[in-house]
């Protein structure tokens, strides 16, 4: 999606200002947008630190973002928001808003140029109130269940032969060295005398 501005977006502007063009009013829903913004060729910081010209220039701003379809709603309905952001309408005038509420910035509206979304299947895991968990990972990236497998021998397992065979080992070579100690200072100094 690409925007002129008379400033460069933030991260959270334009997370902040996608929610507010989907419609998506709870924090939990707002965690489900994930939005990277380039300004001019530059990667900008979230906290908006970055270096500005003069306030009347225009600037474009090109926002990536995936959108996580929370359960309570149909993905084909934020693919048709996204449609709208590019005419004038109620989607449109709440992504300008949002943007000159929160971050006092003026969005030309007519350059506003959203394509149409890519749907992936992922699997979502969410907290107790609703909130994006951990990132998601794409359906085909999970890998299916198959037939069962038997447990691999863990690496403790295998050792257990050389374990035991060591300590009987070590206690026949103890009793070897008792029994020539025995007959060495016992027997034989009782046959000498």
């Amino acid at each position: 999606m690409k925007l002129k501005a008379e400033e460069c977006l933030t991260k959270e502007l334009a997370e902040g200002a996608l929610a507010a063009s989907f419609g998506f009013t709870s924090d939990a829903d707002k965690s489900m947008i994930d939005a990277d913004v380039t300004c001019e060729g530059r990667r900008l910081s979230s906290d908006g630190n970055e270096r500005r010209l003069a306030a009347h220039a225009t600037k474009e701003s090109v926002i990536s973002y995936t959108i996580y379809v929370p359960e309570s709603m149909d993905h084909n309905d934020i693919v048709a928001k996204v449609k709208q952001l590019n005419e004038p309408g109620a989607s449109q005038d709440a992504f300008v808003k949002h943007i000159k509420d929160e971050g006092g910035i003026e969005v030309d509206a007519t350059s506003i140029e959203a394509s149409v979304p890519t749907v992936t299947s992922v699997v979502i895991t969410v907290n107790d109130d609703g909130s994006l968990a951990e990132k998601p990972v794409p359906v085909d990236k999970i890998p299916t269940k198959s037939s069962p497998v038997p447990a691999a021998k863990s690496e403790e397992g295998s050792n257990v032969g050389a374990i035991i065979g060591g300590i009987i080992g070590g206690l026949v070579a103890l009793a070897l060295i008792g029994g020539l100690a025995y007959y060495f200072l016992v027997v034989k100094k009782r046959s000498e005398s």
